[in-house]
């Protein structure tokens, strides 16, 4: 892949995922080189089902500072967290941050858009702090300031 005039290429970490996820990570790939971005990716095969992130995988996203990743299976039962929850705490990911917005030249049905949208990552539902109660009822913790919220779901 050719860098464009305007600077040397980055690397990006890339975790393709489990399912179908490879085929999405593999085609912002495909795309990128198709416009001749200044990228490469340094390719780390991690699935849902490993006991932890490598190491080499955690020191390349940190030292590459971006990352590809395609999501990772979620084991069920057992209190086992996610392996996304795990990348989440060891990069201390508190916050997904989406910027939408118009691209210029592109007709779209409504114009001046840029919104900043915030989600948490490690608080709240997504701190994996939750229990399976009696058969088929899990319960999860949620913090909201200094109070506890509990909520049990059956499956």
């Amino acid at each position: 892949m050719p860098p464009p005039s305007d600077g040397a290429p980055r690397v990006v970490t890339k975790i393709p995922g489990d399912g179908i996820r490879p085929l999405v990570t593999n085609t912002v790939e495909k795309v990128m080189e198709a416009m001749q971005a200044p990228v490469y990716f340094e390719k780390y095969d991690v699935t849902g089902d490993m006991p932890r992130v490598p190491e080499e995988v955690i020191e390349s996203i940190r030292k590459n500072k971006m990352c590809l990743k395609g999501g990772l299976a979620t084991p069920m039962g057992g209190g086992v967290s996610s392996l996304n929850m795990h990348l989440r705490r060891d990069l201390d990911l508190y916050a997904s941050l989406v910027n939408c917005f118009n691209l210029r030249g592109l007709q779209t049905k409504h114009g001046n858009v840029d919104i900043l949208v915030i989600r948490e990552n490690t608080d709240g539902e997504y701190s994996g702090l939750k229990h399976e109660i009696i058969p088929r009822v899990v319960e999860s913790l949620k913090g909201i300031n200094n109070a506890i919220l509990k909520c049990k779901i059956r499956y």
